[in-house]
């Protein structure tokens, strides 16, 4: 294994974990919460610059449901980035406060909208290319996959999606996606661990649906290619 493909991999890890940070703005405060945000997009344009002969395949390949999974989360991933980092450029007090641009409620309202639908995407992706991930892990620690391991992984995926789910109700996801404004704060004072408990389940959950629906794809089309034989 090529050791610039594992740094790679290492700084995609570390990108979604500055997101998580980011999303505990109450925690950190705004001058924190901008300089990880502007560390993680830097992070992001690497990854991009590396991924660059991705976007030549896309008008290219042949129409399969896997295929068109795969470049509809990338793109959506690639625009919801983008969403994030304009409204940080309009709504930040510190980085980008040099700025001409006027700061709004909706503004606010947008970038956290995008936030978390950016971590909900960020989640499928990272589960689309988790067999990968497993792989590298594997060889690493000379590891061979047995049906035990693979029964124990299923078994601690379903748990990690069903905390997942509590995690988007305790979160109230749902009203930050809608951007319904709600006076609610986490009080970080007494639930520190709890609140980055609730979104690493949560970016379980994501990984655990793009993985699965990504594999229930691949068996369709083994299906029909079995058919067509």
């Amino acid at each position: 294994m090529r050791p610039l493909f594992l740094l790679r991999l290492v700084l995609d890890f570390v990108a979604v974990g500055l997101l998580l940070t980011a999303l505990a703005y109450n925690w950190m405060g705004n001058l924190v919460h901008e300089i990880v945000g502007s560390a993680m997009f830097v992070l992001l344009i690497g990854h991009n610059l590396f991924n660059r002969r991705w976007y030549g395949t896309l008008a290219g390949g042949r129409p399969e449901p896997c295929t068109l999974l795969t470049k509809g989360v990338n793109l959506s991933l690639l625009v919801s980035m983008l969403a994030l980092l304009a409204t940080s450029v309009i709504i930040s007090e510190a980085v980008f406060s040099f700025l001409p641009v006027t700061s709004t409620v909706g503004a606010r309202q947008i970038h956290t909208m995008v936030g978390y639908l950016a971590l909900l995407i960020a989640s499928i992706h990272l589960g689309m290319h988790w067999a990968m991930i497993v792989g590298i892990v594997r060889t690493l620690a000379g590891a061979s996959e047995n049906q035990l391991q693979t029964l124990v992984l299923r078994g601690m995926a379903i748990t990690i999606a069903a905390f997942g789910v509590q995690g988007l109700i305790a979160i109230n996801v749902s009203s930050k996606l809608l951007t319904q404004f709600r006076l609610e704060f986490w009080d970080f004072q007494t639930a520190t661990a709890t609140f980055f408990w609730h979104h690493i389940t949560i970016i379980g959950l994501g990984a655990v649906v793009g993985h699965y629906g990504r594999l229930l794809l691949l068996l369709r089309r083994a299906e029909v290619k079995r058919g067509l034989t």
